[in-house]
């Protein structure tokens, strides 16, 4: 009898082995799946993010292309306008001289060819007619130089009638050129919110946590030096350009970024306009007040206004400095911030980030106004 309930114990616990195996391989199963799909879907985020954080890049230079062209139609038709103003000038100048030459060709008509000779010989006297000689060369010299600043006159216009030609080809080519940088931005734009629109909402998820955890940490920056804290409204990850339409809100700032130190005298206004916006919404081509892109948002803390005052490519060529204070410029061709101090500044980042404290990008260069 002991040694049947012995067999069944044994029976019973090797059934319970064999379950509890069989239970913990499963576990284990689920377990390594739910990892395989954590894997995969970070794999998903950050391969999405590249090529949104490529995209960024793309719009950054479209940004400065599109600004420079626009700095070059602006300056070509400046040209065309003085030529304009200074072909009219010239006109009026012209129609003077001509109108001299036509009372002297009149006058010499009406007076005929012997008016000259009488003149001469009827002189009393070797002085009186040194005197009349004196003035008829006198008066011929007039008439040359009547003649001759005419014709000048008429080529300075021609040529000003050639740089008006050539400065308006200018401008409507740089503005033609502008129009299709900024259509292939829009194209750009569309396929950065069709690419974080095409990711499946775990790696969206993963995203906005990233994307969250950057922007708390730019929260701390700001409380960390007192500077007015971004509002939830200028910042609900998405976008808004100044016409209050939707944008995208696909990439997160280059890197986290750390607590920054409190502004220095040596930045004075320019750090106090620039850590005023943060939180501010990213828009391709916006200067503000609702939203920036980079160039607009550097413009803005330098200036205090939104006019746009130029691209990065009109900050590469500022001075270089080689020791940066809070304020400078850091900038490369593609992109541009307010430096802050200890490597960080603050920038115009990208859609869905907006402006943030962040750190100096590699190859910037830092550049004084």
């Amino acid at each position: 009898m002991v040694n049947d309930l012995s067999t069944r114990a044994t029976r019973l616990l090797c059934a319970a082995g064999i379950a509890a195996a069989a239970a913990f391989g499963t576990a284990m199963g689920a377990s390594d799946a739910y990892a395989d799909k954590v894997s995969d879907k970070q794999a998903e985020a950050q391969n999405a993010l590249a090529q949104l954080n490529a995209m960024q890049e793309r719009l950054d230079r479209a940004s400065a292309d599109y600004g420079e062209a626009l700095a070059a139609q602006e300056a070509a038709e400046a040209q065309r306008d003085d030529a304009s103003a200074r072909i009219e000038e010239l006109s009026g100048e012209i129609d003077s001289v001509q109108s001299r030459l036509n009372d002297r060709a009149r006058s010499m008509y009406r007076g005929g060819p012997t008016s000259f000779l009488d003149l001469l010989l009827g002189s009393a006297s070797f002085s009186e007619f040194t005197s009349n000689w004196d003035l008829l060369s006198r008066v011929n010299e007039s008439d040359a130089d009547l003649v001759r600043q005419s014709k000048e006159l008429r080529a300075e216009a021609s040529e000003q009638e050639r740089i008006f030609s050539e400065q308006a080809d200018e401008a409507a080519r740089q503005a033609a050129e502008a129009a299709a940088i900024a259509s292939e931005a829009q194209v750009t734009v569309s396929a950065m919110q069709q690419t974080y629109d095409g990711l499946s909402a775990e790696a969206r998820d993963l995203i906005d946590e990233q994307r969250a955890s950057e922007q708390a940490t730019a929260q701390a920056a700001v409380e960390a030096v007192g500077a007015p804290a971004p509002s939830e409204a200028s910042n609900n990850g998405g976008s808004s350009s100044e016409g209050g339409n939707s944008q995208p809100a696909p990439a997160p700032a280059p890197s986290n970024p750390s607590p920054q130190p409190a502004p220095s005298n040596g930045g004075g206004s320019v750090l106090d306009r620039a850590y005023s916006q943060l939180g501010k919404p990213y828009a391709w081509q916006a200067s503000g007040m609702a939203s920036f892109d980079c160039s607009g948002f550097v413009g803005y803390a330098l200036t205090g206004s939104t006019s746009r005052i130029g691209s990065t490519y009109t900050f590469m060529s500022w001075p270089r400095v080689s020791d940066p204070q809070p304020g400078d410029v850091c900038t490369n061709w593609e992109h541009c911030g307010i430096y802050v101090g200890g490597g960080q500044m603050i920038h115009a980042a990208t859609y869905g980030v907006g402006v943030v404290v962040g750190p100096v990008q590699p190859g910037m260069i830092y550049v004084r106004p």
